[in-house]
């Protein structure tokens, strides 16, 4: 049993792949700096839940750098794959033709 896959499929995963890390690299980059965990107001409720927001943040965002590391690792990967397909495809048609011609 042999496994076929379309190469544009590779590819085309490999988009979307790139378009959900964009997108997330995206917002941490415009969002960071309100992840910082400043106090809103001066009152003592503001004052106290800002260092816990701002760990829960903290966490947050190392989840998500770890889970963007991951995606552009698939990426890299599906790039690969794609790659590895053209060059298989490649060697079966020069065997053919070899084999043809003979």
């Amino acid at each position: 049993m042999t496994m076929q896959v379309e190469p544009g499929k590779i590819m085309e995963l490999k988009g979307r792949y790139e378009a959900v890390r964009d997108t997330v690299q995206a917002f941490l980059m415009q969002e960071d700096r309100n992840l910082l965990g400043v106090a809103l107001a001066g009152d003592d409720v503001s004052t106290a839940t800002a260092p816990i927001f701002e760990e829960n943040a903290l966490v947050a965002v190392d989840v998500t750098s770890r889970f963007l590391r991951e995606l552009t690792l698939n990426i890299e990967q599906l790039e690969n794959a794609a790659r590895l397909y053209g060059l298989v495809e490649e060697g079966n048609a020069a065997a053919f033709q070899v084999g043809e011609g003979g």
